[in-house]
């Protein structure tokens, strides 16, 4: 009976740890998202992988009202 209540405990914490991972991800951006996107050297070509967590990122500031709030709740 432990055995599986302690799988159980590690699953559900594996897939926090996968969800916290995720966040990071979505929270530092990527050059899809990248307001210097355009005039970037470092951008990666039509077709390859786009970069998350750049040191170059600059989040896009909001258009309206709307965008404001799903980008900053």
């Amino acid at each position: 009976m432990t055995d599986k209540l302690d799988k159980a405990i590690a699953d559900v914490a594996y897939i926090l740890d996968c969800l916290k991972a995720y966040r990071s991800i979505i929270e530092t951006g990527d050059c899809n998202r990248c307001d210097l996107s355009k005039e970037c050297n470092v951008k990666p070509k039509l077709g390859e992988i786009v970069r998350y967590n750049c040191m170059f990122y600059v989040a896009k500031s909001p258009k309206n009202k709307e965008d404001a709030e799903v980008l900053f709740p």
